[in-house]
């Protein structure tokens, strides 16, 4: 294969198609993904992933079906529920009607009996079903012409029903007034036996068509049944599916997001190790800037001091010979030269002087920090030039490293400095002491103050003071606030100064 050696494995690569859809898009913001380093396989991979992952439309959609599932469920059983009362209320009012027909049978026969027990007996208490009874048989055909009516059907069979009834009643009725008279004087056409078979045939008849009709109702609600059963049975499945579904995506979602947990952890270490790095690299190359920086500075101290500095001595050792060597009345003339060649070589040695003390203070090596701190605060006053420089100094200081030296000393000069330039202050007062195994030096000065969490992009001495104090292992604390003034604190381990 092209460009990829023997023996090695293939890379895996994974390749998209097509690009996301613009529904895709506008859900996730369409904001364009920043390019990685190649190292960052693991970021990658979890892109991947989560490109990969169900949209957040399907899980819409999914709980949308599943609201619309829901709802139909609920539409369908509330339907059910009504035809099922519907259903049970024809029942009702035809099971109403079969008992109502069939008392009207019992309030026939029990009148035919009653007044076939008056007529051997002649006891009047037997006569009650036909006296009593009339008035339970008129409403039960109330009953029934009322359903009828609500039914919307005719009445005549009613009507038929209540004319035989009427004539089997008249006849029994005139069998117990003319109990008297022979048989055979009893008009016989209809006989009683005929009309009652007459009766009981139409109340047959009419409770025949009210259990058919009860038949076919509970047919007709035992379909529905059946097909609500099927409707309920088909939404529950739709709906236990969707929710099967939507454990299995919050189940991925959930071990998704763990992975992409583990993924960016371990990337944010990774991150972590290589910024640890190149803070360790920049650190070094700091350090190593600022000692080669010192170096040059003393190796620049050092060349001034011996050859500056000689040829200015002899430059003017050879111009007081000249003064000495001139005749008097030739001297008159140029003595005016000679005094501004003279202050001048002295102005020249002076400066000579100060750039070597700035360059590398002679006293930091001779004297020691303290002395040296002396000079640096006598060098120059504050504010206006009537402010004060006031030192709060041990009697005696531990003997310290020359590194340390020399770093709390550029520490002091970069604050004081600051003090004497931008903070606009009237007295400053310099620390020096031991505290809690820690040598301490701090600046203060009631100047103009500045705010520390404000970045600026001059402020470059106080980011060579942290380092400084980050060689020696130390720590350097600013504390200000606008018109408060600055205060400068930097401590050093005992185990690096002593």
């Amino acid at each position: 294969m092209n460009g990829v050696p023997k023996g090695e494995p293939v890379p895996e690569t994974r390749t998209h198609m097509s690009g996301p859809s613009l529904f895709s898009r506008w859900w996730r913001g369409a904001v364009p993904e920043p390019r990685l380093p190649r190292d960052a396989e693991p970021i990658r991979d979890a892109r991947w992933r989560a490109a990969n992952r169900p949209r957040p439309a399907v899980l819409l959609s999914l709980i949308a079906l599943g609201f619309v599932l829901g709802l139909a469920w609920l539409v369908v059983s509330q339907f059910q529920s009504a035809s099922s009362q519907d259903a049970f209320s024809v029942l009702r009012a035809q099971s109403d009607r079969t008992q109502q027909l069939d008392a009207l049978l019992v309030r026939v026969l029990d009148a035919e009996s009653g007044v076939r027990g008056y007529l051997l007996t002649e006891d009047p208490l037997l006569l009650r079903p036909l006296h009593e009874g009339r008035g339970e048989v008129d409403e039960a055909l109330r009953a029934l012409r009322t359903d009828a009516r609500q039914r919307g059907i005719s009445e005549q069979p009613i009507d038929q029903l209540e004319a035989a009834i009427n004539a089997r009643w008249a006849r029994l009725t005139h069998v117990v007034t003319q109990r008297s008279q022979p048989p055979s004087r009893v008009p016989d056409h209809p006989t009683g036996a005929e009309l009652t078979s007459a009766i009981r045939a139409q109340l047959t008849e009419m409770r025949a068509e009210t259990v058919k009709e009860i038949n076919s109702a509970l047919s007709h609600s035992f379909d529905r049944f059946a097909q609500a059963r099927g409707r309920n049975l088909a939404l529950g499945l739709g709906i236990l599916v969707l929710l099967a579904l939507l454990v299995i995506m919050g189940l991925r979602e959930e071990r998704l997001r763990r992975s992409l947990s583990d993924m960016l952890h371990s990337e944010n270490e990774r991150l972590q190790r290589q910024v640890a790095a190149r803070t360790a690299e920049l650190s070094d190359l700091a350090t190593y800037l600022t000692n080669t920086r010192e170096a040059e500075q003393e190796r620049l101290a050092r060349e001034l001091h011996d050859e500056l500095g000689s040829l200015l001595t002899a430059a003017k050792l050879d111009a007081s010979w000249i003064a000495r060597k001139l005749p008097a009345d030739a001297m008159v003339p140029l003595k005016s030269r000679f005094d501004r060649l003279f202050d001048t070589l002295g102005q020249v040695i002076a400066l000579k002087r100060k750039v070597v003390a700035n360059l590398r203070p002679p006293l930091l090596s001779d004297l020691g920090l303290m002395e040296a701190l002396r000079s640096l605060a006598h060098s120059g006053g504050v504010g206006e030039g009537d402010g004060e420089v006031r030192l709060h100094f041990p009697a005696e200081l531990p003997s310290l490293a020359p590194d340390v030296s020399l770093a709390l000393y550029r520490i002091a000069q970069e604050a004081l400095t600051n003090a004497r330039r931008y903070a606009q202050a009237s007295e400053v007062d310099i620390f020096l002491q031991v505290l809690d195994d820690r040598l301490v030096l701090e600046v203060r000065d009631n100047g103009v103050g500045f705010e520390p969490g404000k970045r600026q992009s001059n402020r470059h001495g106080l980011v060579g003071m942290a380092h400084r104090a980050q060689m020696l292992a130390g720590e350097l604390q600013v504390c200000s606030a606008p018109g408060r003034g600055t205060t400068i604190r930097v401590s050093v381990p005992r185990e690096k100064w002593c």
